[in-house]
């Protein structure tokens, strides 16, 4: 193991990605722990479904605040997401003795979670700035892109002849705004439609489940849409690419030439473009060539494999903190 620590701080979950980096990390040779303040709220479906590889600090014994003392006071870096509190910044300052502080944004400009950037107000001294390079780049061009991270075991279960379409559609929140935005009335009337002409056989869970049941549908569908509103893609075309799904999007030359530069790949992700205009053609041409459709599984699978393993993509964190320390 490498002797530099890290742990990452979240106010919340932020939908297992802090966790993940950790993850990935620890992969890499790394200390590395995530610390989130609350989970989601019990009402909202979301909660406990994305803190198993978290300590949750609201709540906890105190045999966990100890622990959580003991991982701050000895972190090389601590790693800040989105927010936290102005009183959880400084209890961070007086532990976090050795380290350097490092903050990075998910969420766009002017939209929620994260309605302006909280680096300059948390009052820490951060030495590097990150962001997720998706979409988010664009409202915040000083920072360093640092990827999203998929920890599942890639797969692929190309189509078969004879087999209809499976197509899944899983927005993890339903957020209105330019770049969060994911719900579109024409293409769930494409997704109705189609279902009803037997088509396709459309996957679209009403309810918030785990990531892992959800990752466990995906494997058995050919096709993810992620949203085909904004002209950005999100962590869905990932979770995609990492099923062998042939991945929808109306992701534009920008976003998918920024996932490129942060997995360090050559070539731009095989994604599908479609928007509201051409979404239900897409789909039909899809349903009817079985081929077709297995052939850009295999492109989707290819292409995570050779840059998206969690172990190559975390390369961005690792060298961001080795140019700290």
């Amino acid at each position: 193991m490498s002797d530099i620590k890290v742990v990452h701080i979240s106010q919340t979950p932020l939908v297992g990605a802090p966790s993940k980096i950790a993850a990935a990390t620890r992969m890499a040779g790394y200390y590395a722990h995530a610390i989130c303040m609350v989970d989601y709220p019990a009402g909202g479906g979301l909660a406990g479904k994305f803190v198993n590889d978290s300590i949750v600090m609201h709540g906890a014994p105190p045999v966990i605040e100890q622990l959580v003392d003991r991982i701050i006071g000895e972190a090389h870096i601590v790693h800040v997401h989105n927010e936290i509190p102005l009183e959880k910044a400084e209890w961070l300052l007086d532990r976090a003795t050795k380290a350097r502080f490092v903050y990075q944004v998910h969420s766009p400009v002017r939209e929620g979670p994260l309605y302006i950037p909280r680096a300059d107000e948390l009052g820490l001294p951060f030495t590097a700035h990150l962001v997720v390079g998706q979409y988010q780049p664009r409202h915040y061009p000083s920072y360093k892109p640092v990827p999203n991270i998929v920890l599942d075991a890639p797969s692929c279960a190309p189509r078969e002849e004879g087999q209809k379409l499976r197509v899944m559609f899983s927005p993890t929140h339903a957020r209105s705004g330019r770049w969060n935005a994911k719900y579109s009335k024409k293409l769930e009337v494409a997704i109705e439609s189609l279902t009803k002409m037997g088509l396709i056989e459309a996957i679209w869970p009403e309810q918030p489940v785990s990531p892992n049941v959800l990752m466990a549908l995906r494997r058995t569908c050919h096709v993810s849409i992620d949203e085909i509103v904004t002209g950005a893609f999100h962590q869905v075309s990932m979770e995609g690419l990492c099923a062998g799904n042939v991945v929808i999007n109306r992701a534009d030359y920008f976003s998918k030439a920024m996932m490129a530069t942060c997995a360090g790949a050559s070539e731009l992700p095989p994604f599908v473009y479609a928007d509201d205009e051409n979404i239900a053609g897409v789909l039909v041409d899809l349903a009817r060539d079985w081929k077709k459709t297995a052939e850009l599984q295999a492109e989707s699978s290819a292409y995570f494999m050779k840059y998206l393993r969690p172990q190559s993509i975390v390369k961005s964190f690792v060298k961001a903190y080795r140019e700290i320390i």
